[in-house]
């Protein structure tokens, strides 16, 4: 969450990483410098060192952090230790980047890092440690939970790791940074929230190690019964008060961290939520939580309260919303509706106690609600609770804040929860629009329009849901009103493709360096020319849409991928076999065989099977390639991925991660591939193959309380999804193909329980790969495939969903990529998804990303489900 944050903070209209932020705050740099030692800048640090000094690739790294108040004195003294002592170090560059490392949503692995030092040798670490906690002796720091203190320090810390940037690329992209053990081989530099030491390397500055905990875990009275959020800030957890035996709730907070943008730290917002607590409780006893007690323990500081028994309010929305249902006849909107209202009055009610009282609550969302079994709201997590005599806390949920225009204008000082209240509300029927809906009005009234569609919002609750939204109907670019959409709804989408291909030339720029088209934060981990992230995703897109492709972007595309080929992934979702399937469709087949090689010789694809990463997605780009050039040895390459993965006895080590589901990761994509593998080969047996995997996966389905079928990402994560990458939409794409041409009782059972899963106009994202517009291009390509009229209303119906999120800029549009706050153009969250999306049900198959046929007729016994 922090990361996209940071980007957001960094980039005013799209993503960026963090060290390129205009306003970082005080620059920190030591005040003395020693003659002959040199700086050099890396994203958010500064590194120091001398010329005659050489670094060791790894060993005993000293790390030593700081309040924020300290930061400067504590720099010059570990500055002055360092040069002293000849050892380069780095320290964090300036204010907005240390809030950043502590913030209360950062990384708890690498939060409390302020200076890293790096000891030539264990003699060198142990005199260096020896001196440093000396030097700093009084000052205080957050602990470090990838490290041991030193001693009896506060600052100085402690860990084995990697002094130079080793890594090893993995499937995604992203880079794994490694060590070498103490018998010499090559294992991951893990950075997790616990010490760890890699096998064969013992610590030299203990006498003895620690024993570790064994038992259940008690704090004075307190025994822990779950974790209910580990965060940066502390935790929260679930206990049980072993005095009265009674369930009670603990909130954690750790010292000098967990900081907000603010610099308010953990510990200070718990002392005052701890007074905001025992204020209103003895004023209105059942308004909040009752404080039951607040102390330090060692250095952290803990609140616990009654447990209030229920689940949250996000989570009662996804169980019981008629949006989140499928098409059946027992969807109960009048009852949804009579529980929303009796809900909004209870909160109604804590709020006007609460600022009856003097304070606003200041975090209204959805995940502060307890909705209990009898339909009562209870307000949880005070920490954003102020008087309101004073400013609102600095912090809140994003879509539930005030906007910039109405916070510039505040003059009331329950504006926060009166805008809230009316976000909240508007969530109860479409949680994912927050951010788009306060951009466009036009969005409200399309969203209301496939709302009605699904289940009719009552006057009285759509008037509390968009009593803050703007009125005054948009741009002269807005979007269609919901009557223009009605009478002619392709032709409002073919208008939207059109605006969609215009917003994405308009922001691209071959200038750049690190981008051509604007990417989601992930692309900044892996790399911004793959198809997921990067250039080959939004070129595909406008291809596909017959847009031409201007010549510096094409020639920008063929030099970065070629450049990079070395240091890419060799899967089709996020390297080089994405890029051949689409350098291949611009002609460039020369360059794209020679990719396509890159990827086959890849020792990566050796240990995965899977669409997105692993050989079903390369032997797929062989199947391609050999469509284009007829060139038989593509085919037997093709062939040859497809045995290895039949031969593949154990297949859960080769997909995701925990036994991963879905059409990316799981066994469903290698199905795909074995079907498109059938077709072109004539090879029963890959069929046969598949249709096992199939069966596999639908063994892995999640039964919908309105009889539908759906899927988990994987066997830990157990969140039913309808999506195209993880959920129905993905599966019932393979499992369309093999109904149509080798049905069974069992597949055509199940098709239309999952295709009911994805008929859903308001999904959590726009995006194609977890959006609404993956949901599109899959019920577009099950309408073409069935020919039935229904199920082609079904997706242009869908697709008109598309334009609620839409964001007219100039005379093109723009989407909202990952994480809601910045506009993307990449094709597995923004704008070039819709585009393929839009694109496929407007103008049916060609040559597909992730398939290569041009559609059967359906087999005449598959059922409709209406």
């Amino acid at each position: 969450m922090l990361d996209a944050i940071g980007m957001a903070l960094a980039g005013q209209e799209f993503y960026a990483p963090l060290a390129t932020i205009s306003d970082t705050g005080q620059r920190l740099a030591p005040a003395q410098v020693a003659d002959g030692w040199l700086s050099t800048g890396k994203d958010i640090w500064t590194a120091w060192s001398h010329p005659s000094l050489r670094r060791a690739a790894q060993g005993w790294k000293i790390h030593v952090s700081a309040r924020l108040d300290r930061t400067q004195d504590v720099l010059d003294a570990v500055a002055h230790t360092c040069f002293a002592e000849r050892v380069p170090f780095k320290h964090v560059s300036a204010q907005k980047f240390f809030l950043a490392l502590h913030h209360k949503h950062a990384d708890r692995a690498q939060a409390g890092k302020f200076c890293a030092l790096y000891p030539q040798d264990t003699e060198t670490a142990h005199r260096l440690l020896a001196v440093l906690s000396a030097a700093l002796e009084g000052e205080e720091g957050p602990y470090i939970l990838s490290d041991r203190r030193y001693r009896d320090s506060r600052t100085v810390h402690y860990r084995y790791g990697a002094f130079s940037h080793r890594s090893r690329l993995r499937l995604d992209g992203s880079r794994e940074p490694v060590i070498r053990d103490g018998f010499g081989r090559d294992v991951p530099d893990q950075r997790r929230p616990v010490f760890i030491l890699p096998d064969g390397v013992t610590d030299p500055f203990v006498a003895q190690e620690p024993a570790p905990h064994s038992g259940p875990i008690v704090i004075r009275h307190y025994e822990i019964a779950k974790v209910l959020q580990p965060s940066n800030a502390g935790g929260a957890y679930q206990a049980v008060d072993r005095r009265a035996g009674r369930a009670v709730f603990i909130k954690e907070a750790r010292a000098h961290n967990g900081y907000t943008w603010d610099g308010v730290s953990a510990r200070q917002r718990l002392r005052r939520e701890y007074d905001v607590l025992t204020a209103v409780h003895a004023a209105a006893p059942g308004v909040c939580p009752q404080p039951l007690d607040h102390f330090t323990e060692w250095e952290h500081d803990f609140l616990v309260t009654e447990f209030v028994d229920g689940i949250s309010l996000h989570h009662w929305v996804a169980r019981n919303s008629p949006t989140t249902k499928a098409e059946w006849p027992n969807r109960d909107s009048a009852s949804y509706f009579k529980a929303c209202r009796q809900i909004l009055r209870s909160l109604d009610e804590s709020l006007s106690h609460l600022h009856s009282r003097g304070y606003r609550f200041g975090d209204l969302s959805p995940a502060n609600v307890i909705v209990t079994a009898d339909l009562r709201a209870r307000l949880i997590d005070f920490e954003a609770a102020t008087p309101l005599t004073q400013p609102a806390a600095a912090m809140g949920t994003p879509g539930f804040t005030l906007p910039r225009g109405l916070a510039d204008a505040d003059t009331d000082p329950l504006l926060h929860d009166r805008y809230a209240m009316a976000a909240l509300t508007l969530s109860l029927f479409a949680p994912p629009l927050q951010g788009a809906a306060e951009r466009q009005s036009s969005q409200l009234a399309l969203l209301r329009r496939d709302l009605t569609a699904t289940a009719a919002v009552p006057a009285d609750l759509w008037a509390r849901a968009t009593a803050f939204q703007r009125t005054d109907g948009g741009s002269s670019a807005a979007l269609p009103d919901p009557s223009d959409v009605d009478a002619d709804p392709e032709g409002c989408l073919a208008d939207l493709a059109a605006r969609v291909a215009i917003g994405l030339l308009d922001a691209a720029d071959t200038r750049r360096s690190d981008w051509v088209f604007p990417p989601s934060p992930q692309a900044f981990h892996t790399n911004t020319v793959g198809v997921a992230y990067g250039t080959s995703g939004v070129v595909h897109a406008l291809h596909r849409a017959g847009v031409p492709i201007p010549e510096e972007i094409e020639k920008r595309l063929l030099v970065d991928s070629l450049a990079l080929r070395d240091e890419l992934p060799p899967g089709l979702n996020a390297g080089s076999a994405g890029i051949a399937r689409v350098l291949a469709q611009l002609g460039r087949l020369d360059e794209a065989t020679e990719l396509l090689q890159t990827a086959e010789n890849h020792p990566l694809t050796r240990t995965s099977t899977t669409l997105a990463d692993g050989r079903a997605g390369i032997g797929l780009s062989w199947l391609a390639l050999h469509r284009r050039t007829r060139d038989n040895r593509h085919l037997e390459l093709a062939a040859a991925a497809g045995d290895a993965i039949v031969r593949t006895t154990d297949l859960v080590p080769t997909l995701g991660d925990h036994d991963a589901r879905g059409l990316f990761h799981g066994r469903s994509g290698l199905a795909l591939f074995l079907h498109q593998l059938a077709d072109a080969t004539g090879r029963t047996s890959y069929l046969t193959a598949g249709r096992h995997l199939i069966h596999e996966e639908l063994d892995r389905a999640l039964q919908l309380p309105d009889g539908g079928l759906s899927f988990a990402d994987n066997a830990v994560i157990r969140r039913a999804m309808p999506y195209l990458s993880v959920g129905s939409a993905g599966v019932a794409t393979v499992l369309t193909r093999y109904v149509a041409t080798s049905p069974d009782d069992r597949c055509v059972a199940a098709l239309p329980l999952l295709v009911a899963d994805a008929r859903k106009t308001c999904a959590m994202e726009p995006g194609w790969s977890t959006g609404l517009a993956g949901l599109t291009y899959f019920l577009a390509e099950h309408a073409e495939l069935t020919g039935r009229p229904t199920d082609r209303e079904a997706a242009v119906r869908v697709a008109t969903g598309l334009l609620k999120h839409a964001q007219p800029h100039g005379q093109g549009v723009r989407y909202l990529g990952a994480g809601g706050m910045r506009c993307t153009a990449d094709l597995t969250w923004g704008a070039a998804g819709v585009l393929l999306a839009l694109q496929r049900v407007l103008h049916g198959p060609e040559d597909e990303l992730f398939t290569l046929d041009h559609g059967h007729p359906i087999h005449p016994e598959v059922p409709s489900r209406k």
